[in-house]
């Protein structure tokens, strides 16, 4: 993004979120730290009602706004550092604004509406149906709930991993209003304001939160020949070489010798943008009515817009693309065989795309948007002291557009400029009780969901001679109804069980338009049922241990192949199915100083997707019949003889291998694993955090020649997490306070790309590596407001977020090795003030 730009930006945001805040009516003050001797009870509601997290039969982790501000946690993507198990970042720059979450090995990361994803997240328990936009600033929460293994009975639809549950705090008639800034690297200003105030005494009440961030990217775009003259190698970008157009020889310096274009003057510098910058702002209001003591209705609308940088890649290995050969030599005299090893990176931070295409002058923004908007309601009613009912309803909307540059050259070889738009729509009824003299617990629900959806994009790949518009449309209409029990056969042993019906439709509208593309007559329909389950015993075995064995399964339904190129890869696919038993055991010790949860499971992935590469032996872009797939050829081995490719002459060369498109087949296996979550305050004011998680994927199938062969060493969600934490309250002689908290994360090595690997592969390894925050909390005597300093990744240390493979997969074409460096160390200070 332009400094100007973000300038303006800036301050617009700084004076909206000032003004939210001085505009409110009085407001509290935050009393200092407190005391901290035991651990506090954490209370949950991952059941549809409050109970201990100590006492509840699933593996959760739960965190406090104020735990979650300790741990510089700022949205989703920052939870996958704090639980065990999970696996949450942004996607590479192909897939925009979108997360790739997984948990327990069960992991989702295209932004297809194609697919689904394996963990829910909620918002106010408002489903978010897609990857796409669920990179969400964690504002004004009251909590933040992280539930591990199928939630399906319960939650129904997409959580076959886990679900990821938000929870705002309500306006609650404490007048007041709280103003945060923070400055920090790169130029950093987040801006936060919270006002909450009462409209009617004891019955209307009003909060409204708002947030504005900006800082700048780590990274840079840079003018290719700029960068060749700075250097003092110019002829690498034809200047002075004595080639001119069409290879032809002429005099050195001459108006005949042909260069590549140059934007920028090296005296100037040499960049052409920004890499992993981004600004945002968001806002959120709420309001509570509570017309009787029986009935509380509540009501929220949010709005949220985000701008950002290209993510920070660099070009680790040359192309070897011959692409764009033949126009590039003709026009400037160039050979681009020639330029490649120019053109990888000069550091991880560097790299010379230009989203557009220099030959014709076109050009694309660059940036990602996204703008979301949503309201919710929900109204609670006791029909009794034991009978209550929930209604939840909402509509969440977003539109998002970016480009993708994959090979990151001056040239215009992989590049896709995209747009999707989404519109959903919500509604939910709970009905729970007691029943027998309060030992039968139980909840009665129905569900409906109802999503549109549209992918549209520019499909620009010169490396495959294929250039298409894909224009798609996918609905989905989901329809359930639930039950659950808990059943307390003894004062300490019970049974919990539940059921769930669930009715799923689906139309994918196939509109691809280019030469040789398929345009769909008509949307296809797609569909499927599912029953749920769940059922477990706990045992309260005494005051302080609390055991529990389950059993339960979760799905997604069947879809369709995504990113169609010919009309034979428009199968229909299963969904996928997960069965999980797990063990588990919360323990509390030395008066509630120790607090031990852990849990051991083994999920049957029995129906688990996987991308294969299969061959269409004939013409690419024919506009006729492409043939039967051909599976299971090696790379480079020629399609067999009968077929169009296979019949070609051995002079044809490469032809005759010809082209590999993907599809999807079932490959399921087991994944085992464990968790363990420690906190511990073993003297008053110091507090100790830990976690570890753990989890192995085998397949079924062993032989390492079948097409769904997955080898290993192929992990795509680390095996390994870790992370700990320990903070220290000083109290000072003049009543002020001063807490430093260390944090350290691990994960060990994940791979790339496909999960089929046919065997170990280097290429697609990142390496395991652990990051260091640390933060100093001041709190004066006085109260009412708060210092805070910071540092992330406090070691600087160096680590590759991904990196792709360059190596060739079926028989595709080599395109390179790029690789995504993680944020460099940055650091904060947050000042915070509250007012009464």
């Amino acid at each position: 993004m332009s400094r100007s730009h973000a300038a303006r930006s800036r301050l617009s945001f700084v004076a909206g979120a000032v003004a939210l805040a001085i505009h409110s009516p009085a407001s509290f003050s935050a009393e200092p730290s407190e005391t901290q001797e035991v651990l506090e009870e954490v209370v949950v509601t991952a059941r549809f009602r409050e109970e201990s997290l100590q006492s509840t039969p699933i593996a959760i982790s739960a965190f406090t706004a104020e735990d979650l501000e300790a741990r510089s946690a700022v949205n989703v993507s920052d939870l996958g550092a704090t639980v065990p198990n999970a696996f949450i970042r942004q996607s590479v720059s192909n897939y925009g604004p979108t997360q790739t979450i997984g948990m327990r090995g069960l992991i989702q990361g295209d932004f297809s509406y194609s697919f689904e994803p394996t963990v829910g997240i909620y918002i106010d328990d408002i489903y978010h149906g897609t990857l796409t936009g669920a990179t969400m600033d964690l504002l004004d929460l009251e909590r933040v709930e992280v539930l591990r293994g199928p939630q399906g009975t319960l939650f129904g639809i997409n959580t076959m991993g886990g679900a990821v549950r938000l929870i705002s705090r309500k306006p609650d008639g404490q007048d007041g209003a709280s103003l945060d800034a923070t400055f920090g690297s790169r130029d950093r200003v987040d801006i936060k304001g919270v006002a909450n105030f009462t409209l009617v005494p004891e019955k209307l009440f009003a909060r409204v939160s708002g947030i504005a961030r900006r800082q700048d990217g780590f990274g840079r775009r840079l003018d290719f020949t700029c960068e060749m003259i700075r250097r003092g190698t110019p002829e690498l970008a034809g200047i002075g070489d004595g080639i001119g157009a069409g290879g032809v020889a002429v005099t050195p310096g001459s108006p005949q010798d042909t260069y590549f274009p140059q934007t920028l003057d090296p005296r100037e510098g040499c960049e052409l943008g920004s890499l992993g910058g981004s600004e945002s702002v968001g806002l959120r209001g709420q309001l509570r009515y509570l017309p009787s003591e029986r009935l509380e209705l509540n009501l929220a609308g949010e709005y949220s817009s985000m701008i950002s940088d290209p993510p920070v890649e660099a070009q680790l290995i040359a192309r070897n693309d011959t692409g764009y050969a033949a126009t590039i030599l003709d026009r400037y005299g160039l050979d681009i065989t020639q330029m490649e090893a120019a053109m990888v990176s000069p550091d991880p931070y560097t790299n010379f795309a230009t989203y557009g295409n220099i030959v014709d002058g076109t050009s694309y923004d660059p940036n990602v948007r996204l703008h979301v908007w949503g309201v919710s309601g929900t109204a609670d009613y006791d029909f009794t002291d034991k009978v209550h009912l929930k209604f939840i309803t909402g509509y969440r909307t977003y539109d998002t557009t970016w480009i993708n540059d994959s090979d990151l050259t001056p040239f215009e070889l992989l590049q896709t400029p995209s747009l999707q738009e989404h519109r959903q729509y919500q509604a939910e009824a709970q009905l729970s009780g007691l029943a027998l003299d309060d030992r039968l617990d139980w909840t009665l629900g129905a569900f409906y969901y109802d999503s549109r959806s549209r992918s549209y994009y520019l499909a620009n790949f010169v490396t495959f001679n294929l250039r298409f518009t894909a224009d798609d449309l996918y609905t989905t209409e989901n329809t359930s109804v639930f039950g659950h029990v808990n059943y307390k056969l003894t004062d300490r042993l019970a049974f919990s069980g539940g059921l769930r019906y669930s009715d799923e439709t689906k139309t994918n509208w196939f509109r691809h338009y280019g030469p040789g593309q398929y345009v769909a007559p008509a949307p296809l329909k797609f569909g499927s049922d599912h029953v749920s389950f769940k059922a477990g015993l706990d045992f309260q075995a005494t005051d302080d241990l609390f055991l529990y064995a389950s059993v339960s399964d979760g799905f997604t339904s069947a879809g369709v192949t995504p990113r169609i190129f010919t009309p034979e890869q428009l199968q229909p696919l299963d969904g996928e199915e997960v069965t999980n038993y797990e063990i588990g055991a919360k323990l509390e010790l030395f008066d509630r100083r120790l607090r031990i949860n852990s849990a051991v499971f083994l999920m049957d992935y029995a129906k688990r997707l996987t991308q294969v590469g299969a061959r269409q032996c004939t013409e690419v872009n024919n506009g006729v019949d492409p043939g039967e797939p051909v599976f299971g050829l090696a790379p480079g081995e020629p399609c067999p003889p009968g077929t169009p490719a296979g019949d070609l002459p051995p002079e044809a060369g490469s032809a005759r291998n010809g082209t590999t498109w993907f599809y999807y087949m079932q490959a399921p296996g087991e994944v085992r694993g464990f968790e363990t979550e420690i906190t511990l305050v073993p003297v008053r004011e110091w507090m100790i955090n830990a976690a570890v998680g753990y989890n192995k994927f085998k397949g079924d199938q062993d032989d390492p020649t079948a097409i769904n062969y997955r080898h290993p060493s192929a992990v795509l969600q680390p095996k390994w997490n870790f992370n700990a934490g320990m903070q220290y309250i000083f109290r000072l002689a003049n009543g002020a306070s001063l807490t430093p908290r260390v944090d350290w994360s691990f994960q060990s090595y994940r791979t790339n790309g496909t999960v089929s690997l046919p065997q170990r592969d280097p290429d697609d390894r990142n390496g395991g590596y652990g990051l260091v925050n640390a933060r100093l909390t001041w709190d004066p005597a006085d109260g009412g407001w708060r210092v805070a300093a910071g540092v992330i990744n406090a070691f600087d240390k160096f680590y590759w977020q991904q990196k792709g493979s360059a190596t060739t997969r079926a028989g595709a074409p080599a395109t390179g090795r790029v690789g995504t460096p993680g944020k460099p160390r940055e650091w904060y200070v947050t000042v915070s003030k509250s007012f009464r």
